[in-house]
């Protein structure tokens, strides 16, 4: 049998790998292979067309920032004009990204499109996310910490060079409004997109799970289901038709 030896460095940038529970892993965020995949996941989430592995290498992107800010001239060079242009309208098009899909790009560790698009419901801008919007968000304690330390960190070291606003578009929730989760089919609404719509005009915001931050669950349909049991567990009030729900917050 042939003794297989551990590799102690990196193929890509030679820099030293850390084993984690079986597994080696480069923690030079300096690396071109992690670039490369980075940049791949932050175009293809943002929308930008054209910037596949081969385009990334051929411009020699060393970090995403650079992404907008490359000389037409020498991109066509690279590309030839038609590719160039493509690309740079693209990347033109993704200044524009809603904040959700801002955040899902930069492929923080847990914190995908769900994620994102819960956080952005809940504030207007980048700068409001902490601990307690996140948990008004329903994410969870990981997924908090990682947002929160990405902000901290990488953010603050790029936020100066990228063309984003960071800022939402849907009014942010009132922190004091109550917090309603929805499970199963609903029978006083054909779709669940108006009974949502009917909540937050009433003042509502909506979670997508339950947690002890969550003060009602609508439940109509009746039958079992994790959030249910969830929701018997904290003591959370379970509505059983949700105009009931509407009509209280009406005479409130």
């Amino acid at each position: 049998m042939q003794k297989i030896t551990i590799p102690t460095k990196c193929p890509c940038c030679d820099y030293p790998l850390e084993l984690v529970k079986d597994q080696l892993f480069c923690r030079n965020i300096a690396c071109s292979a992690q670039l490369g995949k980075k940049l791949e996941h932050f175009a293809k989430t943002l929308g930008i067309k054209g910037l596949g592995p081969k385009s990334i290498e051929k411009l020699g992107l060393s970090e995403l920032t650079e992404l907008f800010y490359m000389d037409a001239e020498e991109v066509t060079s690279i590309l030839g004009e038609k590719l160039a242009v493509k690309l740079l309208d693209e990347i033109k098009k993704a200044k524009s990204a809603s904040l959700d899909t801002v955040i899902a790009s930069f492929g923080i560790p847990l914190v995908g499109g769900t994620a994102s698009k819960k956080i952005a419901g809940v504030v207007n801008s980048i700068d409001e996310i902490n601990q307690e919007t996140c948990k008004i968000a329903g994410l969870g304690a990981k997924v908090t910490e990682n947002l929160l330390n990405w902000i901290q960190t990488d953010y603050q070291e790029m936020k100066e060079f990228l063309p984003f606003t960071f800022e939402g578009i849907m009014e942010v929730c009132d922190v004091n409004a109550k917090r309603v989760c929805i499970t199963g089919k609903l029978k006083s609404y054909k779709k669940k997109a108006d009974a949502e719509g009917a909540l937050r005009a009433a003042g509502f915001t909506l979670v997508d799970s339950v947690t002890k931050t969550t003060d009602y669950l609508v439940d109509e349909e009746g039958k079992g289901s994790s959030k249910r049991d969830k929701a018997v567990s904290y003591g959370i009030t379970i509505i059983t038709d949700l105009n009931d729900l509407l009509k209280e917050k009406t005479n409130d």
